[in-house]
């Protein structure tokens, strides 16, 4: 039986079987559809740099640039095809070239430029596109939180450790905790743009060309700080730029998916602190009393799609040689699939925490539990008594539990606090005229730490404007 082959002829190959293509380039032109605006700007680029260098007449760079404004226009209204025998955009819009202008003018395209450096420099311009707008997506964000928490300095609600009661805290400090992580995920992704800002078109394919090329022309008039500084070091970094990008939206998803699963956790009607929009919920279809919170479940899931994303590109990148693989390429779908989440579930994010309703009675009761202020209480009685941190702590931990009090530390008295320092550390001291202990029974508490840092109304409102200038200081 005669298998079937097809073959790039910018190439000249003797044919490459048709499953093989399929399997090796068959994503590839569905993929490469999101790159050919950046294709058409390269070689815009490219070839007026070509022009002025005089490798390329002047007449010659306006027929391509015409036959480039045809494509770009086909591109536009979703008609130009590509062929997946010439394997890629790069191949694919050169031959549309060649085909409308003849080899002797179209062939010059990709003189002194390969289609590694082509893609290298096509993927850095795409992903700073993507990187830019999810840096925009953060910043709404981030300002979406400072701006609730403000309404909420003095919410008290429960802080916890090992899922345990363990502080009272307030919402707005609460939630300034998870601005302050999308800000480092927002500093983050601006490092990967200075990083990726350095254009590789004109490494050829590793180790430069002989032509005399302007690489520092082709950088800036592609937007790109300067040229790439090593081409060897540029062709390998095909791979890694995306691991480093991918590392850095993997930590950002761990910080969606944690705040995604307490907002579900918080919204149970064992919790009850929240009730998420019905704009973001569904109904069971054989249970009439559920409303559940299908998108953030999923948002949840897609989150742990590009935590996986990283995990896969350290498995195709590892042990490979230096220069060009093939493998490589096959990083790009991963990529792509990962951006594609990242922007609408920043949206989604936004969009949740702004319509939620806050049950703030629930939350303050509720911080009451477990005797919550005792880490405060217990510092205080050693300031104020004069004795250490661990006999105090000592006393209290004892009072808790032998159940000496059932609901509140203000069931604490002096009398109580004496006859345990006599049994418990032999010392005979008086806890009279210690008025400062009842403040420090309540979830109240929360609004006395005036530590740097710490959950007074004054810390917290000094974070919200911080936030909001950081934001502001980007915008600029």
């Amino acid at each position: 039986m005669k298998m079937n082959t097809a073959s790039n002829p910018l190439w000249e190959g003797k044919g490459i079987s048709a499953p093989a293509l399929n399997y090796t380039a068959g994503k590839d032109i569905i993929l490469d559809k999101k790159l050919v605006p950046y294709e058409l700007k390269v070689i815009k680029v490219h070839i007026d740099m070509l022009s002025k260098r005089g490798l390329l007449k002047n007449e010659d760079n306006s027929k391509i640039t015409a036959v480039l404004e045809e494509i770009k226009e086909l591109d536009t209204l979703g008609k130009f095809q590509m062929k997946v025998e010439l394997e890629d955009v790069h191949s694919n819009v050169e031959q549309y070239i060649i085909s409308k202008l003849g080899m002797e003018i179209g062939g010059n395209v990709r003189l002194a430029i390969a289609r590694n450096d082509q893609v290298y420099t096509d993927l850095r311009l795409f992903y700073k596109d993507e990187l830019n707008k999810n840096c925009q997506l953060l910043k709404k964000l981030i300002l979406t939180l400072a701006q609730i928490s403000e309404g909420h300095t003095q919410t008290i609600m429960p802080g916890y450790t090992h899922l345990r009661i363990s502080q009272p805290i307030t919402l707005g400090f609460f939630l300034c905790s998870k601005a302050y992580h999308f800000l480092d995920d927002l500093h983050n992704l601006e490092y990967d743009l200075a990083q990726i800002n350095k254009c590789p078109l004109g490494i050829f394919e590793m180790s430069g060309t002989c032509a005399n090329i302007d690489r520092h022309y082709t950088a800036n008039a592609l937007g790109f700080s300067k040229p790439t500084e090593n081409a060897l070091y540029t062709a390998n970094q095909r791979g890694e730029i995306e691991i480093k990008i991918l590392s850095d939206l993997s930590l950002m998803a761990l910080h969606i998916k944690r705040f995604v699963g307490e907002l579900i956790l918080f919204s149970t009607h064992e919790f009850g602190f929240l009730k998420i929009s019905s704009k973001y919920t569904t109904g069971g279809t054989a249970q009439p009393n559920l409303e559940n919170p299908d998108t953030l479940e999923v948002m949840r899931a897609n989150c742990a799609k590009i935590m996986g994303a990283q995990q896969t590109l350290f498995m195709m990148m590892g042990c490979l040689p230096s220069g060009f693989n093939r493998d490589t390429q096959e990083t790009k779908g991963v990529i792509f699939d990962a951006l594609e989440l990242v922007g609408p579930t920043l949206i989604l994010l936004e969009g949740i925490i702004k319509t939620c309703e806050f049950d703030t009675e629930k939350m303050q009761n509720t911080a009451e539990i477990n005797f919550s202020s005792a880490p405060d209480y217990t510092i205080e009685l050693a300031i104020s008594s004069g004795l250490s941190f661990r006999e105090s702590y000592k006393i209290v931990k004892h009072i808790i539990k032998n159940k000496m009090i059932k609901n509140s530390l203000r069931e604490i008295d002096s009398k109580m606090l004496s006859s345990c320092a006599q049994d418990l550390l032999g010392k005979k001291i008086s806890f009279e005229n210690m008025p400062s202990l009842a403040n420090f029974c309540t979830g109240k508490t929360a609004l006395l730490r005036e530590s740097f840092g710490g959950s007074s109304q004054k810390q917290v409102m000094g974070m919200v404007h911080q936030l909001m200038a950081e934001v502001d200081k980007n915008q600029a």
